[in-house]
Parts: C-alpha cells; sequence; structure tokens
C-alpha cells in the first residue's frame, strides 16, 4: 500500500528539488528558478543523505505532504498528509506505525472537521468512529482488551448507548 501510494505521487510530480528551492506567496507556490507556479515535489534532505520531509504540488497548490520516520535504511512515511486542492485544509491523513503494521486514516471535510477515524493492525479493523463537526455522531467500533468487539452509539459527541 505504501508503494502504491509513493508510486502514484512519483507519477503526478514533474520536478524534484529542495525546499528551500521553492516559495510561497498567496498560498502559491513558485519556484525560485523561473518564478512560475511550481508543479512538482519539493524535499528536506540532510547532509547524509536522510529523506525527512516532502511537499507535492500542482500548479502551485500543496497537494499532499510526507513525513519519514529518522534511522530506517529505506525512507519510511511516518505520516501522509493529502490537501483540498486550493486551499491549506486537510482532506486525509494516513499514520503508518513502525514497531508493528499499524495504519490510521484521518479523513477531513472541507472545513478541516474530521469526519472518520479508522485504525488497522494487520491490516484488520481495530477501531472505527464517525464524526460530525468534530464530534463522535453514528457507531464508534473499537476492539477491548480481550479482543471482543464494542460498539457504542453517539449523537452529536453524547453517548446513547454500548453494545
Amino acid at each position: 500500500m505504501i508503494i502504491l501510494i509513493l508510486t502514484c505521487g512519483n507519477a503526478f510530480s514533474q520536478e524534484t528539488v529542495g525546499l528551500r528551492d521553492v516559495y510561497t506567496e498567496q498560498g502559491l507556490t513558485y519556484s525560485n528558478n523561473n518564478n512560475k507556479l511550481f508543479s512538482g515535489k519539493a524535499q528536506h534532505v540532510r547532509k547524509n543523505g536522510h529523506l525527512v520531509y516532502e511537499e507535492y504540488f500542482e500548479d502551485g497548490y500543496l497537494t499532499k505532504t510526507i513525513t519519514y520516520y529518522n534511522g530506517t535504511d529505506e525512507p519510511t512515511p511516518s505520516t501522509i498528509t493529502e490537501y483540498y486542492i486550493g486551499t491549506d485544509n486537510k482532506k486525509k491523513t494516513t499514520n503508518f506505525g513502525l514497531k508493528k503494521p499499524t495504519v490510521e486514516f484521518i479523513h477531513y471535510d472541507q472545513n478541516e472537521n474530521r469526519t472518520l477515524i479508522e485504525r488497522f493492525e494487520d491490516e484488520d479493523l481495530v477501531y472505527r468512529c464517525e464524526f460530525k463537526k468534530n464530534r463522535k455522531h453514528g457507531i464508534e467500533f473499537c476492539l477491548d482488551k480481550n479482543g471482543e468487539e464494542l460498539r457504542i452509539e453517539y449523537e452529536n459527541g453524547k453517548k446513547l448507548n454500548k453494545t
């Protein structure tokens, strides 16, 4: 899944530069080389060659950022954040576990309010909760200490019942 995400990101990028090779003005990012709207990937790479952070742009708009774990042999993403085009508002954040195979997805509406959180361990769903205006709304699903399923119903942040 990580390889697919990174491959798709590379397919859309036209140019790879350092973060210092671009500048942002009034919400749009430009290339220092030609002062034109930037499309591509801007990276922060340490002197030792370790890739720390990437930003992806399309026609000057930020579309995605990737933060990498420190100290891994290959660049290993810790967080991927996708943005609504034309805004700095998050659309989706994906967090990856390093020590065990965990993935967490956080989805946002255009006002950056959470709408859904899903957590997986070894590709199995272990947590899921819907939100409305950043408050739990709907069924919250989780596993207890013994691995038993718990379902709690919420309405506008207030717990209604537990099943």
